[in-house]
């Protein structure tokens, strides 16, 4: 059986990071190493393996190459959006769909549940390459993201500000604690898990697609809102912090509008943001009028093709 988390202890300094930086509290001293204490603590969030200062923490459990299901084919008329937003931004990656689903609800025939907790967005990107996944709460790996979600609390390490703190994202743990408050978040308790795929691979509306594009791509998605009425100017609500999350799930499905993201620390390293791209967070109530604004702007200077007929 593999191991859940190894410890090399020729490597191990017995510095203690990791056990003080786990927000599930999972570890403790052992005699040449840390050791795992309660394997259901353990959510392989991964952040003691992306602290240890020396490389002595290993996570075997890695989703890379996990769940990349034959795509579903969903609505048609969910289909037709998702094949002209790829058409029209000329993206690279699919558009994703997400919906949160309450303590009540099943998922949708199709999604594939996991049996590794993943973070949200590392089954963001998943989903941007093919993969249709229904994660239950207790299989989010991401405490920060649970809360954004409405689907925990934050822990008590990570809402005082001692786990960001100690990840170096702030210059003390009072003022972690300050960005750990505004991160945006749902109520607690209030989503039972999240259906995360390709948004042509869904029966019904997603709360929201995520778009991971490049800056000028985004520019187009900022133009087509814009198309029709002229205004009012955009504004994007992001903090470097819990950006799958928080920015572009959250919020656009809390306020109804569009939001824009430079990404963070976690989508770049576990999520595999690259450099060069960043997301957009459409709510769906949204994605006709940008999809509309996209099609009226396609000629503009001869920057859009005119990939697709209206």
């Amino acid at each position: 059986m593999v191991e859940k988390i190894i410890f090399d202890s020729d490597k191990c300094t017995m510095c203690g990071k990791c056990i003080e930086i786990c927000p599930g509290n999972a570890l403790e001293m052992g005699d040449n190493a840390p050791r795992l204490i309660n394997s259901e603590l353990c959510s392989l969030c991964g952040v003691c393996e992306d602290q240890c200062p020396v490389g002595a923490i290993t996570i075997p459990s890695k989703p890379a190459a996990v769940y990349q299901a034959t795509i579903i084919t969903g609505d048609p008329g969910i289909v037709e959006v998702s094949e002209k937003i790829a058409s029209l931004l000329d993206l690279k990656k699919m558009p994703v769909g997400v919906k949160l689903l309450n303590q009540q609800e099943s998922p949708s025939p199709g999604f594939r549940k996991v049996d590794i907790p993943l973070r949200h967005c590392v089954s963001v990107h998943m989903a941007s390459l093919g993969a249709s996944l229904y994660l239950p709460g207790e299989m989010h790996a991401c405490s920060a993201a649970k809360a954004a979600l409405g689907i925990a609390e934050l822990p008590e390490k990570v809402k005082s500000g001692k786990v960001p703190y100690m990840h170096g994202l702030a210059a003390s743990e009072k003022i972690a604690a300050r960005i750990m408050e505004e991160v945006p978040k749902l109520e607690p308790g209030s989503t039972g898990g999240t259906l995360v795929a390709p948004l042509k691979s869904f029966g019904d509306a997603p709360d929201v697609v995520i778009i991971t594009c490049l800056p000028k791509q985004a520019m187009w998605i900022a133009n087509s809102l814009l198309y029709s009425t002229g205004g009012p100017r955009i504004t994007a609500n992001f903090a470097g912090m819990q950006a799958s999350c928080g920015d572009v799930t959250t919020i656009p499905l809390k306020t109804g509008k569009v939001n824009f993201s430079l990404g963070c620390y976690g989508c770049r390293s576990a999520g595999k943001l690259r450099d060069e791209e960043m997301y957009v967070g459409i709510p769906w109530s949204m994605i006709h009028s940008v999809v509309g604004g996209l099609i009226g702007l396609r000629k503009a200077m001869g920057k859009l093709e005119a990939r697709i007929q209206s």
